[in-house]
C-alpha cells in the first residue's frame, strides 16, 4: 500500500480532539449502532441512508452517504481493533471498478470519560491513496468537523429524549 508521492503530507493525517456532553458508554453505541450511526455520520447537508456494521474485530462495515444533489457515495472498510468502550479502530477504502483501490483510510477513535462527559480523540491516516483521489483527501477535514458536529447534535437530542 503506497500514498500517491503527489499528496501533500497535510492530507494524509488528520486528527481531531472533541469533548461531548455524553458518557462514553452512550459515545461507543453512537459510534457502533447503525441506527445512531446513519443520523450522524456524514459532511453537512450529507445523509447515510445505508449502514451496515458487523462490530467485531474483522465485521465488515458497508456505508452509502448521500450528496445533497443525490449522488451516492458508497465505501466499505473493517473494524480492526475494538476495546469497549474506550478505543476502536476501522478501515474505510473505497473501490474503483476495475477493483483497485482508490484510497483507504484507517480511522481511530479514542473515548476518555471525564466527570460524565466524554473526550474523542479521533485519528485518521491514509494508509494508500491514488494521485487522482487528492480531492476527497482534500474534503477529509471538513467532512469529520462536520460529521462530528452532527453527531454533537445527535447526542443532544437523544439526551433530551432520554433514548
Amino acid at each position: 500500500m503506497t500514498v500517491a508521492a503527489s499528496i501533500p503530507d497535510h492530507l494524509t493525517r488528520l486528527d481531531i480532539v472533541r469533548e461531548f456532553d455524553a458518557p462514553r458508554a452512550l459515545m461507543w453505541k453512537m459510534w457502533t449502532d447503525p441506527a445512531h450511526v446513519g443520523v450522524w455520520f456524514g459532511p453537512e447537508h450529507f445523509t447515510t441512508p445505508v449502514v451496515r456494521m458487523d462490530v467485531r474485530p474483522g465485521g465488515t462495515i458497508h456505508m452509502v452517504m448521500r450528496a445533497p444533489d443525490g449522488t451516492d457515495h458508497p465505501f466499505d472498510g473493517r473494524f480492526i481493533e475494538l476495546d469497549e468502550p474506550r478505543r476502536l479502530v476501522m478501515r474505510t477504502w473505497i473501490k474503483l471498478a476495475d477493483g483497485s483501490t482508490w484510497f483507504e483510510v484507517e480511522h481511530t477513535a479514542r473515548f476518555e470519560e471525564i466527570q460524565g462527559r466524554t473526550l474523542l480523540r479521533f485519528q485518521a491516516v491514509v494508509v494508500e491513496a491514488r494521485e487522482d483521489a487528492i480531492g476527497p483527501l482534500s474534503g477529509m477535514e471538513a467532512g469529520w468537523t462536520g460529521s462530528l458536529d452532527k453527531l454533537a447534535a445527535h447526542v443532544r437530542a437523544v439526551a433530551v429524549s432520554g433514548g
